[in-house]
């Protein structure tokens, strides 16, 4: 099994392709049981969570599919929805339709997976890019295994703000900030929506829905029994249906005529209709001489034919869309007008979770009317959203945007927040009003300045501040006259740290007891700041405790994780000291280079013993022939490409070492597998030159090739030369390629060179 923390390479699956080299087919072990859809959100990651592997895709080329075992993913995965479901309150949008979606997906789960894997093939999205579909695979599943692991540890620490530490929120393509706007992304439907495959259908779905209902044909004529054989519905229809859930009748169709049936067979609603459609709690549309009308049998069989077109709305109530003359209304099954016949189009529901709100446009001025439940009309101006904005003692709350006239010619767009009973709770003065789910409070935004306000509590800070950002743990950032301060508003506590700092980091840990503590920077100092309103100066013990992993480091900035690597000096982490000796190389200061270096590489960082390697091997006052070789040897040791390649090197010209041709080329093929671009552009040279091993022009462009492949973007100009000047390589055509492809990335070759020789 990989760690989900373990960085995959392609030699860590290369064996791969020998022991499962039938894992592509179409077998009872390997279905395709999740597809990409071009985005698998990262709260399906779980189902990849075990034994993840990379091999041939089921229908789609030779590499790139993902595979991991399904047993330890549906494990995973449902301990994942019940952490969700747990914490629904502060997670989801609407309970209702997350309750459905976890209900599919179980069910799913439970029945339909009998294979070994899951598989995810994302052949579409890899074809955006030119990187081979095997090194994007590795970098999409290092990017599961991240989430995984993060995943792993918030329902350890049952602490559902970890999620947003995920990669996703910090460099996805999609804009979400946090955890909750992208689960509650309408377009996952809470994830049922991605899990889709070819061995679950909506035919299949409706069949499971009525598992004591079973079809069955005689004589050419369809009928029902129940699942014990006891006749329903007699075989003498052409068409029969399912009866809906809590009804009584069921639809039949006979000689394009419909009628309705009851448990018994008996023929309640003749066959009179031209279309109709099931039972509803006690209500069915029907159609007779195109016009449509409300059958509700149990109360009459009268029917009428009122209108040309109904359409279902909601069912909790039971309201319909209803057409006249290409105009609609909304309706009930008892033809009371609930909105008149004035709009457009059928008009739009939108479901809460026990409350609804309505729109629709208006046909004689085409503009947009939001209402109520109740068909209260939303706004006094024009309203062009209505967006929900939190639950708190049985009600929902809105925010309304609305286009408000200044002047004459003047107009400006406000905002107020309303409850769903249509009560005011914040009038229409607000540029801005920001709904924050983690905490119940709302950032407003009023004449340009931010302030906050809770329901419970009104005002909780006047709009003074230049801006407010939403942190975890019900915390937020305020900014005045460019300094930087925190108000937790967590459980009424309303603690106010003044802005006094540069900048605060955007993550806030918050003990069991609610007592918290952030860092605060000024200048180049850092300062821990207590709930307690205290605030203790940072030494270099905490600076590197607070670089450590468990303090999600990645949530500081730059410029403040920098300050913290200065105060921490040898106490940083491996990669901060590898990040200053890189700095310091950068900037020619190679006793600070090798300082740093030095420091990270006996804390282990691979990257540092490569990059020894490489200063050590350069002519000049620093060339050290056995450093050179020490720091290199370390470095493939530890696991470093890059250092497999230096390592290359140092054989191939004796650096530290006796020259060893074969050994060169041993671990610049060693360090090729790894995906490194520079040991495949040394391999080409090699069978290039001709010089050291036998020259030989087809593996030269296998390596340099896959060189640029890699990301080696200076070998386009090598290619360039070799198709427009080798005697034995020529192609214009492919030397034109070559040059669009380095031009898109950021080379910009000459027309002409002067021409190379040969070999």
């Amino acid at each position: 099994m990989l760690p989900e923390q373990e960085q995959l390479t392609e030699e860590s699956t290369a064996f791969l392709d020998q022991i499962l080299a039938g894992i592509g087919g179409n077998s009872e072990e390997n279905l395709l049981m999740v597809e990409w859809n071009y985005e698998f959100p990262l709260f399906l990651h779980p189902l990849l969570c075990d034994q993840a592997y990379i091999s041939t895709p089921i229908y789609n080329g030779t590499e790139g599919g993902i595979y991991a075992a399904a047993p330890s993913g549906i494990q995973r995965i449902k301990a994942f929805y019940e952490f969700i479901d747990k914490h629904k309150e502060q997670l989801i949008d609407n309970k209702a339709a997350f309750d459905a979606a976890k209900q599919r997906i179980f069910k799913f789960l439970d029945q339909k997976v009998v294979h070994d894997f899951f598989h995810l093939d994302a052949w579409d999205v890899f074809n955006m890019d030119d990187t081979s579909h095997k090194i994007q695979a590795i970098k999409l599943l290092n990017a599961i295994n991240t989430s995984n692991a993060i995943i792993a540890e918030a329902v350890a620490q049952d602490d559902p703000d970890l999620l947003d530490n995920c990669p996703e929120f910090n460099q996805g393509a999609f804009g979400f900030q946090s955890f909750r706007p992208y689960l509650n992304h309408s377009g996952y439907d809470y994830g049922w929506e991605v899990m889709t495959s070819g061995v679950y259908d909506l035919e299949e779905e409706e069949e499971e829905d009525h598992p004591d209902q079973v079809f069955y044909t005689q004589n050419e004529a369809k009928g029902l029994k129940d699942d014990m054989g006891k006749i329903l519905i007699p075989a003498r229809y052409d068409e029969v249906y399912y009866f809906p859930e809590e009804e009584e009748l069921a639809l039949v169709q006979k000689d394009d005529k419909y009628g309705y049936v009851n448990r018994q067979g008996e023929e309640i609603v003749p066959l009179q209709y031209d279309d109709a459609y099931d039972l509803s709690k006690g209500t069915a549309i029907v159609k007779l001489n195109d016009k449509y009308g409300f059958l509700q049998p149990l109360k009459s069989l009268e029917v009428a034919f009122l209108y040309d077109d109904i359409t279902d709305l909601c069912l909790e109530p039971h309201y319909f869309n209803a057409c006249k003359e290409d105009t609609w209304a909304v309706v009930n099954p008892d033809n009371d007008i609930l909105l008149p016949f004035e709009y457009l189009k059928e008009i739009d529901c939108y479901a809460y979770d026990g409350c609804n709100l309505y729109s629709g446009i208006q046909k004689s001025n085409k503009q947009k009317h939001f209402f109520l439940q109740d068909f209260q009309k939303i706004g006094t101006h024009k309203v062009t959203s209505v967006e929900w904005a939190g639950f708190d003692q049985q009600q929902h709350f809105f925010v309304t945007n609305e286009i408000v006239p200044t002047g004459a010619k003047n107009r400006m767009k406000l905002q107020s927040l309303i409850r769903q009973d249509g009560q005011t709770i914040l009038p229409l003065e607000y540029e801005q009003i920001s709904y924050c789910s983690g905490s119940l409070v709302y950032i407003l935004k009023q004449k340009g300045k931010f302030g906050l306000f809770r329901l419970n509590d009104g005002q909780l800070l006047p709009c003074l501040y230049n801006r407010i950002d939403e942190l975890n743990e019900a915390c937020f950032r305020v900014f005045q006259s460019g300094k930087a301060g925190l108000f937790d508003s967590w459980e009424g506590r309303n603690i106010f740290i003044s802005p006094q700092f540069d900048s605060m980091r955007d993550y806030i840990r918050r003990n069991k007891d609610g007592s918290w503590e952030i860092l605060g920077f000024l200048g180049q100092e850092a300062s821990l700041v207590y709930s307690n309103q205290t605030i203790k100066p940072v030494d270099h013990e905490i600076a590197s405790r607070q670089l450590s992993p468990a303090y999600y480091p990645e949530s500081l900035a730059d410029e403040q994780r920098k300050i913290l690597v200065d105060i921490a000096g040898t106490n940083a982490p491996a990669l901060d000291l590898y990040h200053k000796g890189s700095e310091a190389f950068d900037e020619g200061d190679l006793d600070n280079a090798i300082k740093y270096h030095l420091l990270a590489a006996e804390k282990g960082d691979s990257d540092s013993m490569n990059d020894l390697g490489f200063i050590y091997s350069r002519t000049g006052e620093y060339y050290d022939a056995n450093k050179a070789y020490f720091w290199y040897r370390k470095g493939t040791k530890a696991g470093s490409s890059d250092a497999m390649n230096g390592f290359g090197i140092c054989h191939l010209h004796g650096i530290g070492v006796r020259q060893n041709i074969d050994q060169a080329i041993r671990w610049y093929e060693r360090a090729a597998e790894y995906g490194n671009g520079s040991a495949h552009a040394n391999l080409a040279d090699l069978y290039l030159d001709g010089i050291w091993v036998q020259q030989n022009l087809d593996k030269a462009l296998k390596h340099y090739h896959q060189a640029v492949e890699l990301g080696h973007t200076n070998t386009y100009l090598t290619l360039i030369r070799l198709y427009r000047y080798h005697d034995e390589l020529k192609d214009e055509a492919k030397a034109s390629e070559m040059v669009a492809l380095a031009r898109a990335a950021g080379i910009d070759p000459p027309d002409e060179e002067p021409p190379k020789a040969n070999g």
